[in-house]
């Protein structure tokens, strides 16, 4: 029972965030598109998306899941499975005519773009936390070797 209260807290904040990020693409899209408001419907969509997200990464990097993996590996394979979620829910609620190649392309060159620009942020974040905690543990060491 506690570890489904962990996993279901660490899916909800996975989902949280990735709510937020989408809901903040979606106002400036909205605005940049000359729109005022946004449909109920919509925010429902990203709601669900985000908690398939959640569920999603918190699967790519379980401990407990897929084995030995690479970090590369996992990341491609979310980046896969959320771009067939977000194809299904851009061909159920008409997101765009699905009927023209020409705008798949575009939705899936529009993904791939802002995939890998997360996955840039998430590695210059890591990267910098990650010197942060060096030199945390470098003064730590230093105060207490003498």
């Amino acid at each position: 029972m506690k570890r489904a209260i962990q996993v279901i807290a660490a899916i909800k904040t996975i989902s949280m965030f990735a709510s937020t990020g989408a809901m903040m693409l979606t106002v400036f899209v909205s605005m940049f598109m000359g729109r005022d408001s946004i449909p109920i419907s919509f925010i429902w969509q990203i709601i669900f998306l985000s908690l398939i997200y959640g569920s999603l990464q918190f699967i790519a990097f379980s401990e407990n899941t897929l084995g030995s993996m690479s970090t590369t590996g996992r990341m491609a394979l979310l980046g896969v499975l959320m771009l067939v979620a977000l194809a299904a829910f851009a061909l159920i609620f008409g997101w765009f005519p699905a009927q023209n190649p020409a705008n798949w392309l575009i939705f899936a060159g529009l993904y791939a773009a802002i995939f890998f620009i997360a996955i840039l942020v998430f590695r210059i974040v890591f990267k910098l936390g990650g010197m942060k905690y060096n030199e945390l543990l470098i003064a730590y060491k230093t105060r207490h070797e003498n």
